[in-house]
């Protein structure tokens, strides 16, 4: 058996745009500024990278943990309400799932945000979910992407990881997995493992099992 583990903001979901929209309202809030570009440094999490960069753009003005709990707040409005699945994501996670993968998804954002952002697609979409709260160290460590393997029952070996930030694909590359990459807001370095595409809408289960033989083979050694 082998598995598609998908990244969720920024690479199945448009939800970047909403991060940005929420630091900045909570940036505001205690007359700190952010930008675009201070975004770039916290792309793809963790929550306590993002919580140290905004004390300190901010002078410490507030206790620890005040930027990460605001954020939440904030960011469960706008994923309720604003949220847009980007194009070919259920397309594609339906191909993979009707070829006979497994799908998991793996983000670095809490539970009760990941579970936000499930209501938009399909009920029991996903084999497995996995989010920042279910380990003790979130992407980039590979944690999150060797566990969701696990509770998969494939090897991490089998897995192909699908990404859109330095913090992901070092996870996904970390953990042993092949990845692909789909720069979204930041350039992503060269690697033996990592394959790059433009966006998630070249992707099909024809080209994936082109790129990854094994998806194939061994679906047809459990299944044939």
């Amino acid at each position: 058996m082998s598995a598609i583990l998908f990244d969720m903001d920024g690479t199945l979901v448009d939800s970047e745009p909403l991060w940005l929209e929420a630091e900045c309202e909570v940036m505001e809030s205690v007359g700190a500024s952010w930008s675009a570009q201070d975004q770039l440094s916290t792309l793809g999490g963790p929550r306590e990278r993002n919580e140290k960069i905004m004390q300190e753009k901010s002078n410490n003005v507030k206790p620890y943990g005040f930027f990460g709990d605001q954020l939440d707040i904030l960011m469960l409005k706008k994923l309720q309400t604003q949220l847009q699945i980007l194009p070919n994501a259920l397309d594609l996670i339906n191909e993979c799932r009707n070829f006979g993968l497994k799908i998991a998804l793996v983000t670095a954002s809490g539970g009760q945000l990941m579970r936000t952002v499930l209501t938009h697609f399909p009920i029991n979409f996903f084999d497995v979910t996995i989010s920042a709260d279910d380990v003790e160290r979130s992407k980039p460590d590979p944690a999150p992407y060797l566990l969701a393997a696990d509770r998969l029952g494939v090897k991490i070996e089998d897995c192909v990881v699908v990404e859109d930030s330095i913090t992901g694909v070092t996870a996904g590359l970390s953990s042993g997995a092949q990845v692909i990459g789909i720069p979204h807001l930041v350039s992503l370095p060269d690697h033996e493992n990592l394959r790059i595409v433009n966006t998630l809408a070249e992707l099909s289960v024809t080209k994936l099992v082109d790129w990854y033989p094994f998806l194939n083979q061994v679906k047809v050694r459990n299944h044939g």
